[in-house]
């Protein structure tokens, strides 16, 4: 990608809240890691089964069979309302002749375990991300060795009516496995496997369409966004908006940022529109060419601004940031109308220096779709 020169920035001070999205200019990304299972559809839940597979049950929601090895993520998230407590099983099957040997680690949690509430730094979704960013997960196994036709729990968790389920994980198999998330009233392991051989559990399921993204069943080719965006920075006041988990099903004109599936559950989405549980990995490479020195300011900032909080948050999440000599974790917390949140600022760029602005962040559930960066030079 050939650098953004100052003739892609607007000139003048940033009037706010955000930059129109018909002004926001591409980074520079490339999708990579490793394949990504994802159970997103239903995300409301009303009855026992299983919800996601990979397995020839897959058939049943129009998916196909497609065995999983090497390294691989997990994610889901669920709302139980089915009027009574449940629990989300998620397990691994050897489908071969001879035995497997998995390992694993993750985070899943409720938010009985960890309470939403409106404030940043809180929440199931909140916490699963920061366990990743900080390399915590909560469960881990290794090396486990899974016998032709057995099946691993790799974590359950129990939720009570209305209650909410996050979970991000990564698994490794020497050979082909099957993944299952299954819903339970007993909350067993027996009984879980046995479902897992049954039907789909009744839920409400969003499929795609002219007018809606759909929620996401499936496994997502990648795991990772990521690059680096040489930019040079004008001389005079001006900004740029860059955009940030955008798609372009229903606004031509914004970057496409979202994944293929290598599979999925055919009345699910076909894209990863809002690439929940992927991880971002964002460089921005700030040169300045001119003979002074310029001071710069970045913000993240959500798409959608509204007079009220409807949704109450549209990105609620940490953010590690790197400013090229020091880190932070930040925790952003944006709405609808409190759209943007400053990651850096007055931040000086010396005569003819170049410096790399690094943002990497897991995506949590519950965010919507469409956010920018911001840069502002200052003077």
């Amino acid at each position: 990608m050939a650098p953004l020169a100052g003739s892609d920035w607007i000139a003048g001070p940033f009037p706010g809240p955000i930059v129109s999205l018909t002004s926001l200019r591409p980074l520079s990304l490339q999708s990579g890691g490793n394949p990504l299972w994802k159970c997103n559809n239903p995300e409301i839940i009303q009855g026992d089964g299983w919800l996601m597979t990979n397995s020839p049950a897959a058939a049943r929601r129009q998916g196909s069979a497609t065995p999983l090895e090497g390294s691989f993520c997990v994610y889901l998230f669920h709302i139980n309302q089915a009027g009574s407590t449940k629990y989300l099983h998620l397990l691994v099957t050897n489908p071969g002749a001879r035995p497997v040997r998995i390992s694993g680690r993750g985070s899943m949690l409720t938010n009985q375990q960890e309470p939403l509430v409106q404030r940043p730094g809180t929440g199931l979704n909140y916490m699963v991300a920061r366990d990743w960013l900080e390399g915590t997960p909560r469960t881990r196994f290794d090396a486990v060795e899974l016998a032709p036709g057995k099946a691993y729990q790799v974590d359950r968790a129990v939720l009570e009516d209305r209650a909410m389920v996050d979970g991000r994980f990564e698994l490794s198999a020497d050979t082909g496995v099957y993944l299952y998330t299954v819903i339970t009233t007993s909350g067993t392991f027996a009984d879980a496997v046995n479902a897992s051989q049954r039907g789909p559990a009744a839920g409400e399921i969003y499929s795609p369409g002219p007018s809606r993204f759909g929620r996401e069943a499936g496994i997502c080719a990648h795991s990772i966004l990521a690059g680096v965006t040489p930019i040079e920075v004008p001389d005079a006041t001006a900004h740029l908006g860059l955009c940030l988990n955008t798609s372009n099903k229903f606004a031509s004109y914004l970057q496409d940022q979202t994944d293929d599936f290598a599979m999925r559950l055919g009345d699910s989405a076909d894209r990863t529109y809002a690439n929940y549980g992927h991880k971002f990995d964002v460089t921005l490479q700030l040169r300045n060419p001119a003979d002074s020195a310029r001071r710069v300011r970045l913000s993240f900032a959500t798409n959608l601004v509204k007079d009220q909080d409807s949704p109450s948050f549209a990105f609620h999440g940490p953010i590690r940031v790197s400013d090229g000599v020091k880190d932070t974790v930040q925790d952003i917390y944006v709405k609808p109308t409190a759209p943007r949140q400053v990651l850096l600022d007055d931040l000086l760029l010396e005569a003819g220096a170049s410096r790399p602005l690094r943002l990497q962040f897991f995506v949590p559930g519950l965010i919507t779709i469409g956010h920018q960066l911001i840069l502002e030079v200052l003077a």
